[in-house]
């Protein structure tokens, strides 16, 4: 089977599988009112993964076969060491402080540039800021979503 030898149709594949994982866990056997956030966010997940979908069922005739690894580990584990970070610091700090540097963090690691440029870390820093003004708006008074507190905000 040679469909499952395209990273193309691989990650289509994860992604219909994370929508539909999504869409049942925030539709079964939960509260309208208090899913609302979750359930547009499956909606969404659901809509974009059905549309990779369809174009990978598309371009069948233009694939190619993997020939190196589909996960790139060396580009991927401060990522990842990030957020473990993240999520060990959420409940003790607090969800937009921790959320912050998160954020940061991975935006000065993988941007374009080197990240101890100070002009673009300043860019970077501006960048990060108004992530999380956003997310503070959409959360607290758009959403009302009750956000893990910690000594930090």
């Amino acid at each position: 089977m040679t469909f499952f030898k395209v990273k193309e149709n691989i990650t289509a594949v994860i992604a219909v599988l994370i929508a539909i994982f999504t869409l049942f866990t925030s539709f079964v056997g939960t509260d309208a009112e208090v899913y609302l956030f979750p359930r547009i966010a499956a909606v969404i997940i659901a809509i974009l993964a059905a549309f990779l979908l369809m174009k990978v069922l598309s371009n069948r005739d233009t694939e190619e076969v993997m020939t190196s690894s589909l996960i790139k580990w060396k580009t991927l584990w401060p990522s990842l060491v990030i957020g473990l970070i993240y999520l060990i610091c959420l409940e003790v700090v607090g969800f937009y402080v921790s959320s912050f540097v998160a954020f940061f963090a991975i935006v000065a690691l993988y941007g374009k540039r080197h990240m101890f440029d100070p002009k673009r870390g300043l860019f970077k820093l501006g960048v990060a800021t108004i992530f999380m003004i956003v997310l503070f708006l959409l959360f607290w008074n758009l959403l009302h979503v009750r956000t893990p507190t910690g000594f930090l905000i």
